[in-house]
């Protein structure tokens, strides 16, 4: 199977809403670096600044249920995830 340079996909983000309140933030950005690696094999994957701000409107309490993002590949094995924006 051919290696998408870009590639598109959502992340539905369950497992970091059962976590405990002040840890569901960290565990969404955890969590979302685990997919990406599972899926792509990375050893490094780089979260756009972008995209971490909209996972959270108020700053760890509240955060999204799924995300669409975009990854990207920038190395041998590196990749870098972006929000994905709808066309308008």
């Amino acid at each position: 199977m051919k290696e998408k340079d870009n590639f598109e996909m959502i992340i539905n983000l369950r497992p970091a809403h059962e976590a405990k309140m002040p840890r569901k933030f960290k565990k969404a950005v955890n969590y979302i670096r685990e997919v990406v690696t599972r899926h792509f094999g990375a050893e490094k994957v780089v979260l756009d600044q972008f995209l971490v701000s909209y996972l959270s409107v108020n700053s760890r309490s509240k955060i999204k249920r799924k995300v669409r993002v975009v990854v990207t590949k920038i190395g041998e094995k590196t990749f870098l995830v972006k929000l994905a924006v709808k066309p308008e």
